[in-house]
């Protein structure tokens, strides 16, 4: 009886998290405004708080586990959780930007972007029957600025315009990833048994937001991390963390160039980040 209203329990769990992610998550708007910046630095703190909470009361009161320690003061059954902050800076290469001008494809060569700040939350949890094995939630917030520039353009606009003028803009990304992460434990102690030291690598989807000043765009991408974690106590761990993201033909569709009319540019965006932080084991 139990196991068939568990069956029927976890469908359900899945449509509302799904359903409050489609929910929250910002539609891409005509241009960046302060209700806009509201939404993006609080969507990711909430959407990763929201699930992560319901996640883990959902584990606390499962059907599986003792009948007298449901629900029990201090009860929090096999495996690590852990939620945690971060901070640092971020970092995009150069890359192509090819716009749709009067009907023709011309390539921005070596678009730069300046290196910005970023930070964010994660929350995850450490298997009990692998300790090395783990999925972890995280939302960031970041900001990038690209400067005024002259670029080559390729092919010349009409056949003589060979370089143009990008007056800038301010960039915010915000992003919503899934992480399976993989761990390994030196320096263990009594306190500590998996060990003080652990080296991390994780990998997953993410869902990423990048504000432009006249327009927006929403895309998946790839998210990868490696970091290094130290245990000061049984609960409290520093960490800091190289990040690398990659999303394929974001396009933003209100970009000008020079003089010319503003059109539709397309560009892979590619972002490296340096972050340290905290984090609290339960």
């Amino acid at each position: 009886m139990q196991r068939n209203r568990k069956n029927r329990l976890w469908p359900v769990i899945l449509i509302v998290m799904i359903s409050w992610l489609a929910f929250v998550s910002p539609k891409p708007a005509a241009a960046m405004s302060s209700g806009d910046t509201l939404v993006v630095t609080a969507v990711p703190i909430g959407s990763v708080l929201v699930v992560g909470a319901a996640s883990y009361l959902l584990y606390k009161n499962r059907f599986t586990q003792p009948a007298d320690a449901k629900g029990s003061l201090g009860y929090k059954g096999p495996g690590e959780f852990f939620v945690g902050g971060f901070f640092g800076g971020s970092f995009v290469p150069g890359t192509d930007w090819t716009y749709q001008i009067a009907g023709q494809n011309i390539t921005a060569r070596n678009m730069a972007i300046d290196p910005g700040i970023t930070g964010g939350i994660k929350l995850g949890y450490f298997l009990d029957s692998c300790p090395y094995l783990g999925v972890e939630a995280e939302g960031s917030i970041g900001n990038q600025s690209q400067p005024s520039q002259a670029v080559s353009l390729n092919p010349p606009v009409a056949g003589r315009v060979a370089t143009g003028r990008w007056t800038g803009q301010s960039l915010l990304v915000w992003t919503m990833a899934l992480h399976l992460v993989g761990r390994y434990g030196f320096l263990p102690d009594q306190e500590v048994p998996f060990g003080r030291l652990q080296p991390y690598v994780g990998i997953g989807p993410g869902l990423v937001m990048l504000y432009a000043e006249a327009d927006s765009a929403k895309n998946f991408g790839l998210e990868v991390e490696a970091g290094l974690r130290y245990m000061f106590t049984k609960h409290l761990g520093g960490f800091v963390e190289y990040k690398f993201s990659k999303q394929w033909e974001v396009e933003l569709e209100s970009q000008q160039l020079s003089n010319m009319p503003a059109s539709t540019a397309t560009f892979d965006f590619a972002r490296h980040q340096v972050v340290a932080g905290l984090a609290y084991h339960f």
